[in-house]
């Protein structure tokens, strides 16, 4: 079976656990579409975890754009400060004081060979798989956002996207957060990483059969 995560942002026991609700095996395919790290302490672990599957793929995202901006080889000025300010300082702490050079720089250059998006067939069905927006242009790929209104610029082709918490793109305050399906695009970044515990979840969306899956909000579930 083929899935797609994004947006983890750290929280490394909704990961474990969706991992356990879908029953994740040697047999299946994971792809995790950016955001792993910032904003919750684990991101590193669940880093490492991903590096040492062969069955999981890993898309950039604009996080781990950022951690790359200022512990990467072509560092930018300002870059650290930014990152901060986006949740980044967990990571930080933990890539410069908690790990060996060795092993920072073995992290370093995995996030560096990440692929920014990802075109594949499941079933017949024709994915994108991109963190922010599908295009041509890179920091839209990395940083852009859907909209409410958004479509998929390629005919034929389900793109499916992070980076922006589904609860932005509804009407539906109050109710837990849940994938959005637009015009040809898929948003399943549903919330982890947010401040309030309250409606976020980390989502899972299975490929073969479309079906979803969820864990935190009202609790872990399957549709």
């Amino acid at each position: 079976m083929i899935y797609c995560v994004s947006d983890v942002h750290g929280e490394r026991d909704k990961f474990e656990q969706m991992l356990e609700l879908i029953q994740f095996s040697g047999e299946d395919r994971l792809y995790i579409l950016g955001d792993v790290i910032d904003r919750g302490a684990l991101g590193v672990e669940i880093l490492l975890r991903i590096m040492e599957t062969p069955n999981m793929t890993m898309l950039l995202g604009n996080h781990e754009q950022l951690c790359l901006n200022t512990l990467g080889p072509h560092r930018e000025f300002g870059a650290r400060e930014l990152w901060r300010i986006n949740g980044g300082a967990s990571t930080y702490r933990e890539l410069l004081y908690r790990r060996t050079a060795r092993e920072r720089h073995g992290i370093l250059r995995f996030l560096s060979a990440l692929p920014d998006h990802l075109d594949l067939t499941v079933g017949g069905k024709k994915f994108h798989l991109v963190h922010g927006y599908p295009g041509e242009d890179r920091d839209a790929r990395i940083w852009g956002r859907v909209e409410s209104d958004s479509r998929s610029p390629y005919p034929g082709t389900i793109c499916i996207v992070g980076h922006t918490p589904t609860g932005f793109l509804t009407d539906r305050s109050g109710e837990d957060f849940s994938i959005w399906h637009g015009d040809g695009m898929i948003d399943i970044d549903c919330g982890c990483g947010q401040k309030k515990e309250i409606h976020r979840r980390l989502a899972c969306l299975r490929l073969d059969d479309m079906a979803e899956f969820y864990v935190g909000g009202a609790g872990g579930s399957f549709r």
